[in-house]
């Protein structure tokens, strides 16, 4: 199996911290044999080289690395983008429940970042003191946070057999909920999705969505979602100008008020909305100033007979392109992808050295792999990105660039994790006893990165056959 790990040494402060208690603001310890140490979770660096890799550009200003695109369709907020148009997803992986259940795994692994030196007890009080006499008052709030400095090491694996490669199990016919809302949605978007679930595989609609956003937009103004895993429904609160707390209002008059909005709508299309609307709303209350529903994802109960929807079947003789336009319908459609159909198979061609769907009992299994070319190109943004890594946090930006790294293709394992606190001779000077590293490069920040990524993306080319 062909690994690249690494171990990085960080000088740094604090990374991420414990939940604010009152008005105490913990750090993350841990109790070890050697002392009470600092940690910063694994899940904070990744977030950290995602937010940097998506800031990278080449020399034309085009984005080299896309974020994974997210969607919470099948109950869980996760990734739901493939290999071909994320490298981010190609890295970090993902469990997607439904409707299309996948499991991928990080191809990036890493341990928790944890101090060197032990944490001794400082508390830094903070007061708005400055802004209070600014203001011409004397209150003063005080805000207690645990402040540190030192020295960190973290340690990661990141797998050259997985990298570039997907294998996705899509089944030949797929469940589909008619309305499809997400946390976080805008108000324009819910009422769209509204919109496409009232009017579902339906051609030639007399009114347009951006006339129904319109006709909607006083009795819709803010929205709140949430879901009700349990019952299939979506739990949504909304802001409305044209409602009040005082109006004795019921779940049928509510669908009127809408429909009373629908001014140029036809009665036949008035009747369909109508009807639509009182299956999809299963629970109305108004509260203060805000509607509070509960939607169905389906406005027929379907139960273990929910609709399917049957894929096309790709023929044995498509092209490269043709495959991977199916494999966007199935993604834009059952995942809810945003990113647009040209882009998608253009990034294909480019990036994709095969790709196969099998009929394979009642599933096609989908094979992608990608070109040596370009598995080699994202590792090199990802190695760039962690060599020369920071992020913000409470105002403050905070060097995740190691000052000593250690990364190695023929270990398969991060071995100097454990071994690097005893190579340290000094940390003022940092002093490492390097005589003692093998198969591994090595360097000093002083000393620049630039021949350490030449050597080791030379030998991951060897591993790939790349002449």
């Amino acid at each position: 199996m062909a690994k690249v790990t690494f171990t990085n040494l960080i000088e740094a402060g604090v990374i991420n911290r414990n939940d604010t208690i009152g008005n105490i603001s913990s750090i993350k310890k841990v109790s070890t044999h050697k002392g009470i140490k600092v940690i910063f979770s694994d899940k904070s660096y990744k977030r950290a080289i995602w937010e940097r890799a998506s800031e990278k550009k080449d020399e034309q200003g085009n984005a080299i690395w896309r974020r994974s695109e997210l969607s919470s369709v099948g109950g869980v907020t996760q990734r739901v983008s493939c290999i071909i148009d994320s490298e981010e997803f190609d890295f970090s992986g993902t469990m997607i429940a439904k409707p299309i259940p996948h499991n991928r795994e990080s191809v990036l692994t890493t341990t928790y970042g944890i101090s060197l030196n032990d944490y001794n007890e400082f508390m830094e009080f903070l007061t708005n003191m400055g802004l209070e006499k600014q203001l011409g008052t004397n209150k003063t709030n005080i805000y207690n946070r645990q402040t540190f400095y030192g020295l960190y090491k973290i340690s990661g694996v990141i797998d050259l057999d997985i990298l570039g490669e997907q294998e996705i199990s899509i089944p030949k016919k797929i469940s589909e909920d008619e309305l499809n809302l997400q946390e976080g949605m805008t108000t324009d978007e819910f009422l769209e999705a509204l919109y496409n679930a009232i009017f579902i595989h339906e051609s030639n609609i007399e009114i347009s969505v951006e006339d129904w956003k319109s006709y909607l937009s006083d009795i819709c103004t803010d929205i709140e979602i949430n879901q009700n895993k349990k019952k299939s429904e979506y739990d949504i609160n909304i802001e409305s100008k044209s409602i009040t707390e005082n109006e004795s209002i019921s779940k049928e008059s509510f669908i009127q008020k809408i429909i009373d909005l629908l001014a140029d709508v036809n009665e036949e299309v008035k009747v369909k909305i109508k009807t639509k609307l009182g299956k999809f709303i299963n629970k109305f209350v108004i509260r203060e100033n805000k509607i509070s529903l509960s939607l169905k994802k389906n406005s027929e109960n379907r139960d273990n007979k929910q609709k399917k929807e049957k894929i096309i079947e790709p023929e044995r003789d498509w092209s490269l392109s043709k495959k991977l336009e199916w494999l966007h319908y199935i993604y834009s459609t059952f995942l809810k992808t945003k990113i647009p159909l040209d882009n998608f198979v253009k990034l294909g061609e480019e990036r994709v050295k095969e790709l196969s769907i099998v009929p394979k009992g009642n599933n096609y299994l989908v094979k992608i792999s990608l070109k040596p070319e370009e598995k080699v190109r994202r590792l090199s943004t990802l190695i760039d990105t962690i060599l020369s890594l920071y992020r913000t946090i409470e105002g403050r930006p905070e060097s995740l660039s190691p000052v000593f790294t250690i990364w190695s293709t023929k270990l398969e394992y991060p071995k100097y994790h454990t071994l690097i606190d005893e190579l340290i001779e000094s940390t003022n000077p940092l002093k490492i006893n390097t005589q003692y590293i093998n198969d591994a490069h090595c360097k000093y920040s002083i000393d620049g990165f630039d021949a350490l990524k030449v050597s080791l993306i030379n030998e991951i080319k060897g591993i790939y056959n790349i002449g």
